[in-house]
């Protein structure tokens, strides 16, 4: 089964609804006490801390996609609950991330996002809603279509008389890979822009890639990794699906085209990813 545009339109509605009840619950949470934990996995700290309102939240999202999971037959993927592999088999699955971010998240500051992407079987992005409850913004878009920001058409943002602006996850600040990086970049943005270059550390993947789009000339950049983790196929689908709607086609670090549906595992460290706009 193939989803038209229609389909994909009102299964982008849905979603959208999903990602702002699951955002108010988050807002409201954000600044209280709320139990925090880890799930365990061995991962960065980022990628293990887990809180009771990640919880909620996917909670409140799968229960508003349920009955578009019941008429489309379609398979679920969400980071707090087990892959029970139905992204194999189904045409289309939803995958959920309810709180991109979780770090900022608890430590009280802005940079995290509800993301929910609805991916087809081939590892392609074809819905991607992404909420920023913190300034109270939505992202949407459709596979073909454009993309859009609270409502209005959304655009890639030139800033002029600005360096390059790296976005990089806390995790790999840590990674011995990170000032050689660091430094190339650096290189560039004096030579291209003759304007240093500024890091940003402090979000989740979501309101990475968001401001990549938001804050050209600017790059979010995951370099591939042995150890497993780096990001899964929740952490990029809305963003990917989103970026390709305003022109930036995001790769892997190699710069081939992403899969979001590996069938091994949901892990993308074999590959890493990238976000440009130069």
């Amino acid at each position: 089964m193939e989803l038209n545009i229609q389909e994909l339109e009102q299964l982008r509605d849905i979603a959208k609804k999903a990602a702002l009840k699951a955002g108010k619950h988050v807002i409201a949470c954000f600044g209280t006490d709320f139990k925090i934990g880890s799930k365990n996995k061995g991962g960065s700290l980022a990628a293990d801390v887990v809180t009771e309102v990640d919880i909620k939240s996917q909670e409140i999202i799968f229960s508003s996609l349920q009955e578009s999971i019941k008429k489309y037959d379609l398979g679920w993927l969400g980071e707090e609950t087990e892959d029970d592999k139905s992204r194999l088999i189904k045409d289309y699955f939803w995958t959920v991330d309810p709180i991109d971010g979780t770090l900022p998240f608890t430590k009280k500051t802005a940079g995290f996002a509800v993301a929910i992407g609805l991916v087809n079987k081939a590892g392609e992005a074809v819905v991607g809603v992404a909420y920023d409850p913190y300034h109270n913004h939505l992202y949407d878009a459709v596979k073909g279509g454009k993309a859009y920001k609270d409502g209005e058409e959304f655009k890639i943002q030139y800033h002029k008389n600005k360096g390059l602006t790296f976005y990089s996850d806390l995790s790999f600040v840590s990674s011995g890979a990170h000032p050689y990086l660091v430094q190339s970049l650096e290189k560039i943005s004096l030579e291209k822009y003759n304007k240093p270059l500024e890091v940003v550390t402090h979000q989740g993947a979501i309101m990475n890639a968001m401001c990549v789009l938001q804050n050209a000339p600017a790059v979010y950049i995951k370099p591939h990794r042995d150890r497993q983790g780096g990001g899964c196929a929740w952490d990029f689908a809305a963003s990917a699906c989103i970026a390709e709607a305003v022109g930036c086609v995001p790769t892997d670090y190699f710069g081939n085209k992403i899969n979001l549906n590996k069938e091994e595992n949901t892990y993308m460290n074999n590959e890493g990813i990238k976000y440009e706009v130069w």
